[in-house]
């Protein structure tokens, strides 16, 4: 008895190093923004249903931030009494001399940023709300927001944001409302949706719902911040907190706007071109010394301007059968991005029946306009930054470019979107999703997501493995090049190590394009995120 308890004390402690060691193999720390241990790393499963009462999950790890290594213990408490649910997150970093990191607990805020999210009731009560960390929102029937969250980079940014709604007896109108993030309120929705026929005596017609409903983005370029307001985003303003610098062409330190050698090459710059030369030296241009005019000064592009994006739709649903074990029921949408494009499904049908739930629908997109618009990945995708430099002169210019500009391109299509979910009792949970559109020149329009999620009872103490993989709105489906600009792949696994105690293991990638190439190539266009460490639940 004494040794089965010394060799689990063991195998404890080994799991606990197990994250050092893999970093040091990877040779890679995390960036203060970043952290290697989240636990909400992938979209929640479609249609899952949260448990009632009180849960607890924790993991137990290493983290590195600004170079220094931590032990992590992370507490995930989730309480839920009647309706009200309440999560937390807890995190506490000890150094090596038994410190726990100050930085995350030394301001009254801080504890503000330990709940992880507020709610009441679900979205068919007549009153409810959820508040600051939203996993998982979507709106009608997917044109406009289809499974976003505003957790993606969470923790490294913490959006405060929530949505809250109610519905009534009178012809079933309802209303909510939708934020990001409550203080910068720049991604923002709203529905309307009424039942007219509910008091009439037609029983197919009784349950009919339309709904009204609106996307706004107000500054896409948002993304990114500006601490100074100089209109330069801070991705490329070399002083981000000087709002009178911005360039440094030469990397030395000093502003290009009060350089006299703004390239570097040891030249004294010509006035024609650099104005703060005759500044320095009145009248040097016309003395006849050898100045260097051929100056390849970086150009930072300004924004002064917020990019704002709208979308609106109107929808309807339907239910044709609505017994206790099969429901049928049939939608439409329409939806118009505002100065661009339209699109709509019509019709679609979906049917649930024991443990399966699945949709069909028709779809189709004039030029510019782009479905599912505010989708999972939104808050990496609304905005990306570029550098380019010209052959001819050298000069790099840095700009961004808005989600918004993919609409130019977007042709005309035609197609099917379909999908498929299914949950078998604890033995496995399948969703899959497929989007297949045509129409001439189309450079888009190619879906395929899945998740699947095994519990192998078979294999002794292995309670979980999990896969997701998604492509959307590509030209065509690889499956030989997996890592493909605005794929996101990831996977887990869990192995018991105790009766509350298990192993857990993720990791998850997504791809950015920054040079715009159609590749994944470069380190900085991988955004990854490895977890490694011992889960507890009570």
């Amino acid at each position: 008895m004494e040794l089965n308890i010394q060799m689990k004390k063991i195998l404890l402690l080994l799991l606990l190093l197990i994250p050092l060691i893999l970093a040091a193999q990877l040779n890679e720390t995390v960036p203060a923004s970043e952290d290697s241990l989240s636990v909400r790393f992938l979209p929640p499963m479609p249609g899952e249903e949260e448990e009632s009462g009180t849960s607890m999950t924790g993991v137990l790890g290493s983290i590195t931030l600004d170079g220094v290594t931590y032990s992590q213990i992370r507490l995930m408490p989730e309480f839920r009494l009647w309706k009200l649910r309440v999560g937390l997150d807890l995190d506490f970093l000890v150094d090596a001399d038994g410190n726990v990191r100050g930085d995350d607990w030394d301001e009254w805020t801080d504890l503000f940023y330990k709940i992880y999210y507020l709610g009441y009731g679900d979205r068919s009560d007549p009153i409810y709300f959820k508040a600051l960390n939203i996993d998982d929102y979507s709106q009608a029937n997917g044109l406009i927001f289809d499974h976003y969250c505003n957790t993606l980079q969470y923790p490294a940014v913490r959006n405060t944001g929530g949505f809250a709604g109610i519905n009534t007896n009178m012809m079933g109108f309802g209303l909510e409302g939708f934020t990001h993030n409550i203080v910068k309120n720049q991604i923002l929705a709203a529905r309307v949706s009424l039942k007219p026929m509910s008091q009439m005596p037609i029983p197919l017609f009784k349950n009919l719902s339309f709904g009204l409903n609106v996307g706004l983005d107000r500054d896409q370029h948002g993304k990114y911040e500006d601490k100074d307001g100089d209109k330069i985003p801070d991705v490329y303003d070399r002083f981000p907190n000087n709002s009178n610098a911005w360039a440094d062409t030469d990397g030395d330190g000093v502003p290009d706007q009060t350089d006299i050698d703004i390239d570097g090459d040891n030249s004294l710059d010509d006035p024609v071109v650099n104005p703060y030369v005759d500044l320095v030296y009145p009248g040097i241009g016309g003395y006849g010394f050898d100045l260097d005019a051929s100056i390849a000064a970086d150009n930072l592009t300004a924004y002064d301007v917020p990019k704002r994006l709208m979308i609106y739709s109107m929808d309807y649903r339907l239910p044709l059968v609505d017994a206790e074990y099969f429901k049928l029921y049939n939608y439409g949408e329409i939806a118009k991005i505002d100065g661009y494009g339209s699109g709509y499904i019509f019709p679609g049908l979906g049917a649930k029946f024991s443990i399966f739930e699945s949709r069909l629908e028709m779809r189709r997109f004039s030029e510019r306009f782009l479905p599912s618009w505010f989708d999972h990945l939104y808050d990496d995708q609304r905005a990306q930054y570029y550098m380019v430099t010209d052959p001819d002169s050298g000069q790099d210019t840095y700009y961004l470019e808005a989600k918004e500009s993919r609409l130019e391109e977007a042709k005309a299509a035609f197609g099917w979107y379909g999908s498929l979910s299914a949950k078998l009792m604890n033995i496995a949970k399948l969703v899959v999703e497929f989007q297949d559109m045509y129409g001439e020149g189309l450079s888009t329009g190619k879906s395929l997501s899945g998740w699947l999620s095994v519990y192998p009872s078979f294999l002794k103490n292995l309670e979980e493995a999990s896969l997701v993989y998604s492509q959307k709105n590509v030209s065509y489906l690889s499956f030989t090049r997996l890592r493909n600009p605005g794929a996101i792949i990831g996977g887990k696994l869990s192995y018991r190590i105790a009766a509350n105690a298990s192993l857990i293991g993720r990791y998850s990638e997504h791809y950015t394009d920054i040079n715009n190439d159609g590749l994944i190539t470069l380190k900085e266009e991988v955004v990854s995120r490895l977890s490694f460490g011992v889960e507890f639940k009570f």
